[in-house]
Formats: C-alpha cells, sequence, structure tokens
C-alpha cells in the first residue's frame, strides 16, 4: 500500500462526503446527458474557438449529450490550479477538467482523472504524436488527450545576421552544438543590441531547458520519476548550469529583457516557442526574421521541448463513455483542423500535421520537424508541481552567482524528501 500525503487522505474522505455534490447532474427529464468541462482562460482566439467548439457540439449531440464550460483565471488566488485542489477537497469535481501536460502524472497518481485505454479506438491512439502519447501517459496508461503541442526554436532577425555575416543551420542534423551557439551570439552582441534573447520566467524555466539535461546524458528525476538524487545533481547538469551562466555573465543577454526586445531590433535572436509566428505575422509584418533549430549538445545529440494543454476525464464523471464523447470531439482530427491555427500552437496529431499544410512550410516547418524527431516531455511524475518551481529557482540563482552545486544538492533533498512523504511504498 503506497503512503499517501495528509491531503490525500482529506481528498478521500471530502469525496465520500461529498459524492452526491459531484460531476453533473447525470440527464435531465429529457433524457440528455449533461457535462461540465473547466478549464484555464486563454487568448481571444482560443476563446473563440472554444465557443465555436460547445455550440457544435451541442448542435451535433442534441438530445443525447449537452455541455457547458466553466473558465478560471490561469493565476492568482482565484487561478484555475487552486480551484481544482479545492474541487478536489470537497468532492465537487467537474465531469472534464484541461491537464496542463506535465501535471498529468500527478492528477493520474492523486486518482483526480481515470484511464481512457477502454474507450479510445487503437486508431485514433495510433495518430498521435509520440510526444503527445507520452505526455498523456501514466504508469503505462493514457490518461488524458492533447488539444495541441508546442516547440521551441531560435527566431532570428535576417538582416543583423546577414550584417555579421552569420549563416544559420537549414537542417536539423545541421544544428548549432552550444558552443557554436555561444559563439554566434557572442558575436552578434553589439552596443546596439544583445545577442539573443533568453527565457528568464522561472515558472517555465525546466519546459524551455530541461531538454538539454537530456542531451548532455542525465535528466532532471529518474524514469520513473521517484528521485532526483543521481540525475539532477550530476557534473552533466552543472555544465548546462554554466554554459547558461556564461552568457548572463558576459552580458551577451540581458537578464532583464522586456516583451518586446526582439521585436525592437534590441536583440538579433530570440529563444521562444511557436506561439510566436502569430505575434510576428500580425503584429511585426515589417520584421526580416526567420527559424532556426533549438540548439544540440557538443555530441550532437538533440532534445527539444514539447508539451502543452489536454484534457482529462475526472474520478467524479457522472458518465465517463459521455465525457469521452466530448473529450474525443475537442481532441480529433477535424478539432485540430481549427483549433491548432486558432491557438498559435502546433497539430498533435499525424493526420491533423498532414492536412494542415502551413504547418510543412516555414515558418512552422522546423518546429514540426523537432516535434516529430526530438521532442522531449517534461517528466511524468507526482512531484512536478514541486519538481517545477525548484529547478527553475536554482537556474535563476546560479544564473545570479549562487554555487550550482549547493542549489542543486537542496534541490533534491527538497523534490526527493516530498516523494518520499507521499508516494513512496
Amino acid at each position: 500500500m503506497r503512503k499517501k500525503s495528509a491531503l490525500l487522505l482529506v481528498l478521500l474522505l471530502a469525496g465520500i462526503a461529498a459524492i452526491f455534490a459531484s460531476g453533473s447532474e447525470e440527464s435531465t427529464e429529457s433524457g440528455v446527458k449533461n457535462l461540465t468541462v473547466w478549464r484555464p482562460q486563454n487568448t481571444a482566439e482560443i476563446e473563440g474557438w472554444w465557443s465555436e467548439m460547445l455550440e457544435g457540439f451541442n448542435e451535433k449531440y442534441a438530445g443525447t449529450y449537452h455541455v457547458e464550460q466553466v473558465t478560471f483565471p490561469k493565476g492568482g488566488s482565484q487561478g484555475y490550479e487552486d480551484k481544482i485542489n479545492t474541487a478536489v477537497i470537497a468532492g465537487s469535481l467537474p465531469d472534464l477538467i484541461l491537464v496542463d501536460g506535465p501535471a498529468v502524472a500527478t492528477y493520474a497518481e492523486a486518482g483526480i482523472i481515470i484511464p481512457m485505454d477502454e474507450m479510445i479506438t487503437e486508431e485514433s491512439k495510433a495518430d498521435l504524436l509520440d510526444s503527445t502519447l507520452k505526455q498523456g501517459s501514466y504508469d503505462g496508461k493514457l490518461y488524458t488527450l492533447p488539444l495541441w503541442e508546442s516547440s521551441v526554436a531560435i527566431y532570428y532577425n535576417k538582416d543583423i545576421l546577414a550584417e555579421a555575416g552569420i549563416t544559420v543551420p537549414e537542417r536539423l542534423e545541421d544544428a548549432w552544438t552550444w558552443d557554436e551557439f555561444y559563439e554566434v551570439v557572442k558575436a552578434l552582441t553589439t552596443s546596439e543590441h544583445y545577442g539573443c534573447t533568453m527565457h528568464t520566467n522561472s515558472g517555465q524555466i525546466t519546459y524551455y531547458y530541461s531538454p538539454m539535461l537530456v542531451q548532455n546524458g542525465t535528466d532532471l528525476i529518474s524514469a520513473d520519476g521517484s528521485t532526483t538524487k543521481g540525475y539532477l545533481d550530476t557534473e552533466e547538469t552543472v555544465e548546462f548550469l554554466t554554459w547558461l551562466k556564461r552568457l548572463y555573465d558576459e552580458k551577451l543577454v540581458n537578464i532583464e529583457p522586456t516583451p518586446t526586445e526582439f521585436f525592437d531590433g534590441k536583440s538579433a535572436m530570440l529563444f521562444s516557442t511557436c506561439y510566436q509566428i502569430a505575434t510576428l505575422q500580425s503584429t511585426y509584418p515589417d520584421l526580416n526574421w526567420g527559424v532556426t533549430y533549438y540548439p544540440v549538445s557538443n555530441d550532437h545529440v538533440a532534445g527539444t521541448p514539447t508539451g502543452s494543454w489536454t484534457i482529462g476525464i475526472t474520478n467524479k464523471a457522472s458518465d465517463p463513455e459521455a465525457a469521452f464523447v466530448f473529450a474525443d470531439y475537442m481532441t480529433n482530427t477535424e478539432a485540430n483542423m481549427t483549433g491548432c491555427p486558432a491557438s498559435g500552437y502546433l497539430p498533435p496529431r499525424k493526420s491533423s500535421s498532414e492536412a494542415l499544410t502551413q504547418y510543412q512550410e516555414e515558418p512552422y516547418k522546423k518546429f514540426m520537424e523537432q516535434l516529430a524527431e526530438t521532442g522531449v516531455p517534461r517528466p511524468r511524475t507526482p512531484v512536478w508541481t514541486v519538481l517545477n518551481p525548484t529547478f527553475g529557482s536554482v537556474v535563476t540563482d546560479v544564473i545570479m552567482g549562487a554555487d550550482p552545486y549547493e542549489k542543486l544538492a537542496e534541490a533534491v533533498e527538497k523534490i526527493d524528501s516530498d516523494y518520499q512523504m507521499n508516494y513512496a511504498d
């Protein structure tokens, strides 16, 4: 029997006490099965897409199913995750919830979401890109389906690079190594602009940089998600941290970049996600820019960020089969055809990747190539909510001058203690 934290005991007791307040009412007097989905609020484009999709679902399944959505801010005291946690304790989860990719393991381990393996067809499962299949799975079972996917690459100002005489890799096998990237950033740094804008939001540091640990022969945590010792606290991790810190120490990148630094010509390159494409095309039509690949290790081992939002069925769903009909409707090929362009992110299915021809061309082509060939999902571990901010703090602290060995040792103690207290046998 696995040890569970005091929280999980509270969840169990509260769930029993409130079982009749959970999920949606199974049906109306007319026999319609009612469903409720919770999700975080998003951009105007994504909000519009959700409204259209819900309207389409309710029209298609009129008389059989009816779905309503409830949205919450992503963060803050009234944020989405807090609402989920409160609902778990109260036993009042809806039928379906959106789950960020790395949180799937946490929710699955706690029993908040249920497996979909008995509901999804083999054809649909085989159509998922490998990165998305891994993202939605935990302990050998599929728990969520992806709305879309993501990746990170290097945007560059064509005019600045041309003036410096620098050409970019046009094939994945020619991607810059860490050392080559450093030399390029150094050559591009002038009194007028930084060589590159790097990501400094501590909440997203794990997403942006953890694949570099994998490239370098280690990882954030063991494959079973149980320990960071011998993985996070290695020379390979220190090597990555030292490489990244050097960019800041030599003032090749701005430690406090503005959101529009690259767009304003204040940096020659930008380390960012595919989402920036829509911004560049709509808001900065006169900027002459391109995309090249995420850096590889000095041994030419590739690994790139992946992952985004997924949809799962909760343990309080009044009718899991009905809930799956909606989950499938929101994530199938047809949904991808409108959802991916609306979101600015990448298609998570092979079929939609082929059908959406714009993703086979620049500037999306390199992102899709990485997604298919070198994608590294974030670790699938129940201690993700501790691991993510802890690693982000380590990176930030080391950049600011802290000793990497000390910070990594502290991180291992914090993360592994949480696992031992709440999840170990």
